[in-house]
């Protein structure tokens, strides 16, 4: 069945709780469903975690040292903004938006406990159509693009939402610019849609579309070498992916989990890349 936006958001109800509840103790004190990035000096799980906030916190502050205007686009349960937003000068209100309202519920409930609830706020919404003027010095998404049913939507929307000058930061996966082989486009394929992730395109497909909007690329890193990767011997990987496909088991968890190990593969194999890419408004 095509992937859908409803489909999205019926996977991320259905699985966050779950996503949450089975991580790690540093993951579920940070309630942080994103990748663990370990570069040099990273200690801990928790530090590893906040690597791309840290990164996009600069950018931020880079465009917008005081009193900064931004959004965070597919914020998930809020992990992002909880780090990012307490470490900047004055900033203005922010606004978390996700398709998912049962992440939105948990979010707006986290910033409650922080005593937050006045200054980040949750939205339920299609990140293609947001609820903001074009004023914004940021805007940024992380793992959540890749979602995008029709991912060139999401760049006119980012570009409208900025002004003259602001930045856009996303952390996610990207096809790599080469063919694939049969077995590599299996994996590609087990990926998407296990994770429901249609939007998963070639960085120069992203850069076109962001150009076309008017948004200008000043930073592409390559983040894939800093994940600790678990991927399978391809054989073993294989008998799971086929009968895990053939269990009679309903549950969204069960694709997550095999697109999970299916990413694991692209990642290693090449197929698949994680980058950290910021674009400013012309």
């Amino acid at each position: 069945m095509p992937i859908t936006r409803d489909s999205v958001k019926t996977y991320y109800d259905q699985n966050t709780r779950l996503f949450l509840a089975f991580g790690k103790n540093d993951r579920r004190k940070a309630q942080n469903i994103h990748r663990s990035l370990w570069v040099e000096g990273v200690q801990t799980l928790e530090d590893a975690l906040n690597v791309s906030n840290a990164n996009i916190l600069k950018e931020i502050e880079a465009v917008a040292p005081q009193q900064a205007n931004f959004a965070d686009l597919g914020c998930g349960v809020g992990a992002s903004l909880f780090y990012i937003y307490p470490r900047l000068q004055m900033p203005k209100p922010a606004l978390g938006l996700t398709l998912s309202p049962v992440q939105a519920r948990l979010a707006r409930g986290t910033a409650t406990q922080l005593g937050l609830e006045e200054r980040i706020l949750f939205a339920e919404g299609d990140f293609t159509s947001v609820p903001l003027g074009s004023d914004l010095d940021a805007v940024y998404s992380v793992e959540a693009v890749c979602h995008a049913v029709d991912p060139e939507r999401y760049f006119r929307e980012a570009a409208r939402l900025l002004r003259s000058g602001g930045r856009l930061m996303l952390v996610d996966d990207y096809q790599a610019a080469r063919a694939f082989s049969q077995a590599e486009s299996m994996w590609l394929k087990a990926y998407i849609d296990g994770w429901y992730v249609p939007g998963v395109r070639t960085v120069e497909q992203v850069i076109e579309w962001a150009e076309k909007y008017g948004l200008r690329l000043i930073r592409n890193d390559e983040l894939t070498p800093h994940l600790r990767l678990r991927n399978l011997p391809d054989l073993l990987a294989r008998v799971l992916l086929f009968l895990g496909n053939h269990l009679p088991i309903k549950h969204a968890i069960l694709p997550s989990m095999l697109g999970s190990m299916a990413l694991q593969q692209c990642l290693h194999m090449g197929i698949v890349e994680y980058r950290f890419l910021v674009f400013e408004k012309k």
